[in-house]
């Protein structure tokens, strides 16, 4: 069964259900997470977690040893300091 997500709270446009990737920050790190039952906002694509799939997320990173992948993600620091 879908969940009813009712409309987006940014922008109200109409969400459905959907399955996504998801980038999700835990305590400093970030996890990536494909096949993930969400709402997906038609008109600025804000997705919605039900509390049951947000705390399965949770709970996976919390025990998970052994992931599927892992990525190597480059960082940069931007200062205002911009070359021309």
């Amino acid at each position: 069964m879908k969940h009813k997500y009712g409309d987006c709270s940014f922008c109200g446009g109409e969400v459905k259900s959907d399955i996504v990737e998801l980038d999700y920050r835990y305590k400093g790190k970030l996890y990536i997470f494909k096949d993930v039952p969400a709402g997906v906002c038609q008109q600025c694509s804000e997705k919605y977690l039900t509390a049951k799939v947000a705390k399965e997320i949770e709970w996976r990173i919390q025990t998970k040893e052994n992931w599927d992948k892992t990525i190597c993600v480059p960082v940069d620091i931007f200062s205002e300091k911009m070359s021309a």
